[in-house]
């Protein structure tokens, strides 16, 4: 499988983070699984901290999976460990997509960086759990897997990431969200994306290596509207702050702060007839 196909896969595949099922009165009893396919647009820098974006178009795959322990939907796959009416335990993963360093000024001349995976347990806390509005604080602590010689992961490092999250129904076409997170990484952690090995160093880019600590505070929202009963439209941005981290003195770090968006339209195109009741509803999958 070449690198030039793995990271279109895996753009693909965190493009579809994009989507959400939206709409379903949640009184009703829901498919348990919809597919469809959608099309998104989004702009991201090539890593926190790089004064460098890039734009992808992209097809992606709608998956929304509403199982008992294992569940799909716009904030990834997550599978629940134990769940409580004010608290749950799950496993979550989320993921990076790759950077050609000949296509960044800073990185020019060094490995790429590889497509990652980030997996790991998360904390919910349930402060409001109603079928329209939900608040909750989830603490992640999650491995950083990359895909430096594929299929084989390599650890490099962990990260502690908690997160306040809202998101409220108005009627049964539109759903807004916001959410507010800290990032606090280990030393190997922030190597990965800052550290500068002796083989790449240059007279403006110097040895570097990072230290354990705080990475940065961002803030993120979303909307979602649904057209008609196939058609989605969802719209995301984000904002994060990296001024105090503790790799802003690294020769790889050129912006203490940054910004991504997106908007993507998907379509749902089969759904199961089997079907699930609201008790069964995760908030990330309406």
């Amino acid at each position: 499988m070449t690198g030039m196909f793995m990271r279109n896969m895996i753009r693909i595949l965190l493009l579809s983070l994009l989507s959400v099922g939206v709409g379903a009165d949640e009184l009703e009893r829901l498919p348990k699984w919809e597919l469809g396919l959608g099309l998104a647009a989004v702009n991201l820098p090539d890593y926190p901290g790089a004064d460098q974006s890039q734009s992808y178009v992209l097809p992606f795959p709608y998956i929304i999976y509403r199982g008992a322990r294992l569940k799909a939907g716009r904030e990834g796959l997550r599978g629940l460990l134990f769940e409580s009416k004010r608290w749950d335990l799950d496993i979550s993963a989320g993921g990076s997509l790759p950077v050609n360093s000949e296509d960044n000024r800073a990185r020019e001349g060094m490995n790429d960086l590889s497509v990652s995976l980030e997996l790991g347990p998360s904390l919910r806390l349930k402060f409001i759990d109603t079928p329209d509005q939900k608040l909750q604080l989830r603490l992640n602590v999650r491995a950083l897997l990359a895909a430096d010689d594929f299929p084989a992961l390599d650890y490099e490092g962990w990260l502690f990431n908690p997160e306040l999250r809202w998101r409220k129904h108005y009627g049964d076409s539109l759903i807004l969200g916001a959410g507010m997170q800290l990032r606090y990484g280990s030393k190997a952690y922030h190597d990965y994306f800052y550290g500068v090995a002796p083989q790449f160093a240059t007279a403006t880019r110097p040895v570097y290596r990072s230290e354990r600590g705080y990475n940065s505070l961002g803030v993120n929202g979303f909307a979602a509207l649904k057209l008609d009963q196939n058609w989605r439209v969802t719209a995301s941005l984000g904002y994060y702050d990296l001024q105090d981290a503790v790799f802003n003195d690294s020769p790889l770090f050129r912006k203490n702060s940054g910004a991504y968006f997106g908007i993507s339209l998907s379509r749902i195109l089969w759904r199961s007839e089997s079907t699930v009741g609201p008790a069964r509803i995760d908030d990330i999958a309406l």
